[in-house]
Order: structure tokens, then C-alpha cells, then sequence
């Protein structure tokens, strides 16, 4: 894993004039996508055929606003984006398999939900979604797989990452 910290090696790749992601995991592909998403494709069997991960950064206070979402709002917000990503595409059947965060609104403090989409077709894809926060700003974060364990497990491997980058440069 790499990240933008000194705990991490860096990578050893050609120098190319592409721009790098903040933090990347071995066996994954890298797309810089609009909106400074960091979209990620597995390469791997150990993270799953078809699984992918993105995330975006987010500066001090953007977003969500003054950082200051709980988790209670958190867990509404998922409820919305189900309505949303199921008016999206008919027949699309999306279920909240779970909700879990920290309480409060200091950092460090994570969110994540588990959902299960049922495409149209009857294709399954396992989901975790979350937020988090840390002293150096916010970071969402999408997991998608064709397991709950690979999607769960491939979240857990980039979240790492991502709060060292979050957290403060000195401790």
C-alpha cells in the first residue's frame, strides 16, 4: 500500500508524467476520474474479478460542511441515496445491510454503510460506502464486489491509507 505518509514505500514504476494517486494498494489499476475521483480496478483473484474502490479528498470544513456530520445524518443520507441509485435504474433493488460509525463529531471518526444492489438482471454487487474525517480534511470512500467479504475487505485495505492521509502531519 502506498500513501502519502513516510511509513510507506514508494512505488518503484516507470516515471511517467501521469498523475499519482494520494494512496494506491498493489494489484490495482489506477483511473484519475473527474472530480479528482481516485478510481481504482482489481488486477488481483485476491480482491475479486470486477471489484472496484474510489474515493475522493476533501479540503478542512468543505465537506460535508464543517465536517461536523453525524452519524445519525450519515445513516439518513444512505437512506436518500438508495431512493436515488433505485429511481436511477428500474428494478434495481438496493438493501441497507448495515450502518456503523463513530459517535460524535471529533476526529478521527469513520463512517461506513454495507448495502446489497440486485441489478435488473439479477447480478448481485456487495457495496461499502463511507466517510471519513480526520484533522487534515474528509474522504469519501466506495467499495464494490462481487462478495460481501471482497467488497468489505478491499474496503478495509484503501481506508488505511486514506486516514493516514487525513491525519495530522505531526504527532
Amino acid at each position: 500500500m502506498l500513501a502519502g505518509g513516510s511509513a510507506f514505500a514508494q512505488s518503484r514504476a516507470p516515471q511517467s508524467t501521469a498523475p499519482r494517486p494520494p494512496v494506491s494498494v498493489k494489484g490495482w489499476r489506477y483511473e484519475l476520474r473527474p472530480n479528482d475521483v481516485h478510481m481504482f480496478l482489481c488486477e488481483q483473484p485476491a480482491c475479486g474479478a470486477q471489484s472496484r474502490v474510489s474515493y475522493r479528498l476533501y479540503a478542512p470544513g468543505s465537506y460535508p460542511p464543517g465536517n461536523t456530520m453525524t452519524l445519525e445524518q450519515f445513516r439518513e443520507e444512505q437512506t436518500q441515496i438508495v431512493k436515488m441509485l433505485e429511481q436511477r435504474t428500474p428494478g434495481q433493488k438496493i438493501s441497507i445491510l448495515g450502518v456503523d460509525g463513530d459517535g460524535g463529531t471529533k476526529v478521527p471518526r469513520l463512517f461506513k454503510a454495507r448495502r446489497l444492489m440486485v441489478k435488473p438482471d439479477g447480478t448481485k454487487e456487495y457495496q461499502v460506502s463511507g466517510y471519513l474525517f480526520g484533522d487534515r480534511g474528509a474522504a469519501s470512500l466506495i467499495s464494490s464486489a462481487a462478495t460481501e467479504k471482497a467488497s468489505s475487505d478491499n474496503y478495509a485495505q484503501f481506508a488505511i491509507g486514506v486516514m493516514l492521509v487525513l491525519a495530522p502531519a505531526k504527532r
